[in-house]
């Protein structure tokens, strides 16, 4: 967990620097002056954007993130250690383009790093520098440690092990349970979560009724382990690992058999040593390629766990968890537009119109009601819940991207250029908003600022047709 972090130039990678990805296009990594670079091109033009960081210890996987005017964005090179090459981000393979806005939100860089620095009021905006420690840090799982530096007492600081069963677990699911996909409830942040706090108090993770292996799904698989439901609340991470060493590949077998004696007696199985060989597969993941994770459902004999569950499975609260209408719309609603899951958005509509009934003004059930109504076609209910999101809160890109939008298409073009931009303060890689906001100045006659626009359109997307044309056109 140290090494979860860093700058990009400090630990470089060796392995394979060169791949291929969709459309012919040909990726490759660049070490240059203590610099890490990614390169891409398709016909002899190549482009180059510097990595900046990293996150990801290595031991399966490392990403990076570019920055640009100090927002962040996940690069779409890996580095994938056990085949010790480098290949496209996961889920990169569906852009037919080299994908550079995808945003790293702070709740993001939270599980790799210690005191992240987001800057308020916009998407994945951060300070210089974004963390102020490369790594997760003591205090993650400890809580705050200024007393117990001081005291040098035990009784000051956080023993995870000896708390309540839920708040022990939720010190290891802050980061090790994603679920399908994670909803802060109404009024909170994970970036305030501490040790000893319950995670359900700040968030509920929603899991499909048939889950399949994901990368960060060991604390939802644990828990449909025999050994976990027999165990009561006695079994934990803790039960077997130790945070603070890890054994080596000669020691892993017998550490690992260790931990199993503690339950189970040595003659039930005469196999051999390596428990975890039969009964903690690795296992390729559903959400990932290059890669596999050890199986911890713990199945008495193997079983297949990377295929995908149908895309009507319902989504359930973790751990029973209480969700309201609110929670569990926003659960089907983002996996909806993630997956373009028309079974997934008729029920985030129905659960989130009861949410608004119950609380007209909570910014997220306004963005995403709205955006399901887009979805719908009914841009008059959209534009309504639009205009209110944008009163509630001002830090919602949604909102003034999408009234811009509506002040262009009536030939406001004045309002149309102040909403634009306000979006892009939030956001800037919104590469339609920029094209958007592009046309709107050059109605208004302002072409300088519209190529300056739309070159930067191009920083982030160099294959965003719409964009050069209109830059063409200009010039």
């Amino acid at each position: 967990m140290a090494l979860s972090s860093g700058p990009a130039g400090s630990n470089p990678i060796s392995g394979k620097a060169s791949f291929s990805g969709n459309s012919g296009y040909q990726y490759a990594i660049v070490h240059q002056d203590q610099k890490l670079f990614l390169e891409f091109r398709k016909t002899d033009k190549t482009e180059r954007r510097e990595l900046a960081y990293f996150v990801g210890s290595g031991a399966t996987a490392r990403s990076y993130l570019i920055s640009i005017d100090g927002f962040l964005y996940e690069a779409p090179a890996t580095y994938y250690s056990r085949p010790r090459t480098w290949s496209l981000s996961p889920g990169y393979d569906r852009y037919s383009y080299p994908f550079l806005t995808r945003a790293i939100a702070p709740a993001c860089l939270q599980c790799h790093a210690t005191g992240v620095q987001p800057v308020q009021g916009t998407q994945n905006g951060f300070q210089s520098p974004p963390f102020l420690e490369s790594g997760v840090g003591c205090e993650r799982c400890h809580g705050p440690g200024a007393a117990h530096a001081a005291s040098g007492k035990s009784k000051d600081i956080v023993n995870p092990a000896s708390l309540p069963a839920e708040q022990r677990d939720s010190v290891c699911a802050q980061c090790h349970l994603s679920g399908e996909i994670r909803v802060e409830r109404a009024g909170k942040s994970m970036l305030d979560f501490t040790a000893s706090d319950k995670l359900s108090d700040y968030a509920v993770a929603f899991v499909r009724a048939t889950p399949g292996m994901k990368v960060t799904s060991h604390v939802e698989n644990l828990a449909q382990s025999s050994c976990s439901r027999g165990s009561g609340n006695r079994l934990w991470c803790g039960t077997c690992h130790d945070p603070h060493f890890v054994p080596s590949p000669t020691e892993k077998a017998a550490w690992f058999r260790s931990k199993c004696e503690t339950c189970h007696a040595a003659s039930e199985c005469q196999r051999g040593e390596n428990c975890i060989g039969c009964h903690m597969p690795s296992s390729s993941v559903i959400d990932a390629d290059h890669v596999v994770y050890t199986d911890h459902s713990i199945p008495r004999r193997s079983v297949t766990r990377n295929q995908k569950p149908s895309a009507d499975a319902p989504l359930v609260a973790f751990g029973g968890a209480p969700s309201d209408p609110r929670d569990q719309g926003l659960a089907y609603a983002i996996v909806a537009l993630r997956e373009q899951n028309a079974a997934y958005g008729a029920r985030a509509f129905d659960l989130l119109r009861e949410a608004e009934r119950r609380n007209p003004d909570d910014p997220q059930t306004l963005s995403y009601l709205a955006d399901l109504y887009k979805t719908r076609k009914d841009d008059r209910n959209a534009a309504l819940l639009y205009e209110r999101l944008h009163t509630v809160d001002p830090t919602q890109s949604s909102a003034p991207m999408n009234l811009g939008a509506n002040q262009m298409e009536q030939g406001h073009y004045e309002q149309a250029i102040q909403l634009f931009k306000e979006a892009l303060r939030i956001s800037p890689a919104l590469v339609l908003v920029r094209l958007n906001l592009a046309v709107a100045l050059v109605h208004e006659g302002r072409k300088a600022e519209a190529r300056s626009v739309l070159e930067k359109a191009l920083e982030f997307n160099p294959s965003f047709k719409a964009a050069r044309d209109l830059l063409d056109q200009i010039r």
